[in-house]
């Protein structure tokens, strides 16, 4: 599926924002998380990791 530009650079900005917060809920110690809720943090996270590495992938195969 081809993106332009813009969707590209959206779908970059809000994948690396739910990292980041993810990742700040897995790393804060104030609050605890379920065990089931720090798995589902981490499927998440691998999900969206994986989601930006396709995208980058998908833009190396049409600049070439």
């Amino acid at each position: 599926m081809r993106y332009t530009l813009q969707q590209e650079l959206l779908i970059y900005t809000l994948a690396k924002d739910k990292v980041l917060v993810l990742n700040d809920q897995l790393h804060d110690r104030k609050s605890l998380l379920s065990d089931s809720q720090r798995e589902q943090s981490l499927r998440d996270i691998k999900r969206y990791q994986e989601l930006l590495y396709q995208c980058r992938l998908n833009r190396q195969i049409e600049l070439r």
